[in-house]
């Protein structure tokens, strides 16, 4: 019987460093691709610019690193390959497009929309103020620059709303040169409300803006895409590319100086400090972080926005959206945040058992007290809401339209007895359905309570202020003639249209004025205010009108 022979300690150190090497060796090659499918490319649409700054910021503070990835931000250009091309081809990863990625979708290339930065576009004409150019319809006969579609295409769907026949302009291919404008080479330039118009300002040369948005179309700018394999591929690294971009534009816009010093160091020495900080502050109004969620798209306005490119004769149907909007799919694992979470809640459990044991030990005697004086209470506060439902609208707090009419029969029986003037203004905000389809109601309930807000800070105290309905208010004005009444709309009217109510979202009013005659019910003088409104409509909407005896239009 042989003994087994002990193998010496070194020889046996040898043979394990060995066996982790050869494990090492055959693991490389995985190593290797895992490595290598955490380097993502993206390239922009453009020069370096604020425009990107998101990008910029996600790069320089290490948010993609954190994310585990390798991020090669390449700029682009005039000269430059189309983006989508790029991306179509392999040559990216990520890419930044316009809303025409949707064309693209319906041709069957395989696109996916994974976050839309600007939630109105930019894209406007930019016309000298000493030009003769203040509505689409103005541009017939003039010579205008474009961009090539579909950069062009909110442009041209703008003359198409309008009723204006693209052949009734002069259409030039864009220079990329503002100076055109300046040497009369255009007479209406096509550029970017966050670029050239600083430009201008600096040349000191008055210009203005025919800008999409206020004709109803307004399209998503500066999509951030990829393509359909690489997300089927890799969803774990797409989506953490899409949460580092966006935390990166979260921090650009919360820190806008910051922001704009890099992008002038780093990417951008060409462009003054000025002109960035002048794009960064045009940018975020066009962004909306305040009122939208970073990236946020819709399905219906994508949608709307298909219909338009149909509709303009730049793409062919049918529209399909399934898998072109990307949807978070990465799961993650809250398995140990369970667990701590439920550890807690028992703590707390048990320490609020022990409270409430004792509070209820120490108070009660006091209890039937405090019963009744909450019942007594609670009665109160219950008559004063009902009243309070009675009579205001609940959206915008002014009064409803039962409490109006009662408010208005006491003051035309007051006008009776006494002689008084007494008048009435109805008012209309202008495209409201609009602001609705292209942002929500959510926004629209915001534009509605902003418009009652604004017009009621202006208001007398004898001045009564009522939502009539929809987007439609009434305004009773006692011991107030016909002419009184006009200027004060007129006043409102101004108010309405010198700025925007709600981050970059401006809307204008059409008001009808009528004063009570002997004899009318409050019908008639109501009757009286909206066949004005309805002339102030047909007149091209942002007007005061007013009745007069002399009037007769047909009922609307």
């Amino acid at each position: 019987m042989s003994l087994p022979v002990e193998t010496p300690p070194g020889k046996r150190n040898t043979t394990s460093l060995r066996l982790v090497l050869a494990l090492l060796l055959m693991q490389l090659p995985c190593l290797s691709e895992a490595m290598a499918a955490e380097k993502m490319r993206l390239q922009l649409r453009w020069l370096p610019q604020f425009q990107f700054a998101g990008y910029y910021m996600a790069l320089e503070k290490g948010f993609y690193a954190q994310a585990g990835l390798e991020v090669e931000i390449h700029p682009g250009g005039p000269g430059k390959p189309n983006p989508i091309d790029l991306l179509l081809e392999g040559d990216t990863d990520f890419a930044i497009a316009n809303s025409g990625l949707i064309i693209a979708r319906m041709q069957g290339k395989p696109l996916v929309a994974l976050a839309a930065i600007m939630q109105s576009s930019p894209v406007a004409w930019i016309v000298r103020a000493d030009s003769d150019i203040y509505t689409p319809q103005d541009l017939a006969g003039k010579r205008a620059m474009l961009m090539p579609a579909p950069e062009s295409a909110e442009l041209l769907i703008t003359l198409a709303r309008e009723g204006v026949d693209r052949d009734q302009l002069q259409l030039q291919q864009t220079s990329f040169n503002p100076q055109d404008l300046i040497d009369g080479k255009t007479d209406a330039y096509d550029g970017y409300i966050s670029n050239e118009p600083f430009w201008l300002q600096q040349q000191k040369v008055p210009y203005r803006l025919i800008n999409p948005r206020e004709y109803g179309v307004n399209f998503y700018n500066d999509v951030l895409t990829t393509r359909e394999a690489l997300l089927q591929q890799s969803p774990a690294q797409v989506e953490a590319f899409i949460q580092a971009s966006l935390r990166g534009w979260q921090y650009a816009l919360d820190n806008l100086d910051e922001s704009v010093q890099l992008v002038h160091q780093r990417y951008a020495p060409d462009k003054s400090l000025e002109h960035l900080r002048f794009e960064a502050e045009q940018l975020k109004k066009l962004i909306m972080p305040e009122l939208v969620q970073l990236g946020h798209m819709n399905p219906g306005r994508w949608q709307a926005i298909a219909q338009s490119y149909l509709d303009l004769g730049m793409a062919e149907g049918p529209i399909e959206l399934d898998g072109f909007i990307y949807k978070h799919k990465v799961a993650t694992d809250n398995s140990l945040l369970y667990q701590v979470l439920g550890g807690a809640l028992l703590v707390l459990l048990l320490v609020g058992a022990v409270a409430l044991r004792f509070a209820r030990l120490t108070q009660k005697l006091r209890l039937e007290v405090r019963r009744r004086q909450q019942a007594e209470q609670e009665l109160r506060d219950s008559n004063l809401q009902l009243e309070r439902l009675a009579n205001t609208d609940r959206l915008t707090g002014q009064w409803s339209r039962l409490k109006i009419e009662e408010l208005a029969h006491n003051e035309i029986k007051r006008a009776e007895r006494y002689g008084f003037p007494l008048a009435l203004v109805f008012l209309d905000i202008d495209r409201f359905k609009s602001v609705n389809d292209q942002y929500g109601h959510d926004v629209g309930d915001c534009v509605l309570t902003g418009v009652a807000q604004r017009i009621r800070s202006h208001l007398r105290d004898s001045d009564s202020l009522s939502r009539w309905g929809g987007e439609e208010f009434i305004i009773l004005m006692p011991h107030t003639d016909l002419d009184q009444a006009y200027l004060i709309a007129e006043k409102l009217r101004g108010l309405l249209a010198a700025e925007p109510l709600t981050g970059s979202i401006g809307v204008t009013g059409s008001f009808g004025v009528a004063q009570w005659q002997p004899g009318q019910g409050l019908g008639e003088l109501v009757h009286c205010a909206d066949l004005m409104l309805y002339r102030a409509k047909q007149l091209g909407r942002n007007r005061v009108e007013r009745f007069s005896s002399g009037d007769t239009l047909p009922l609307v």
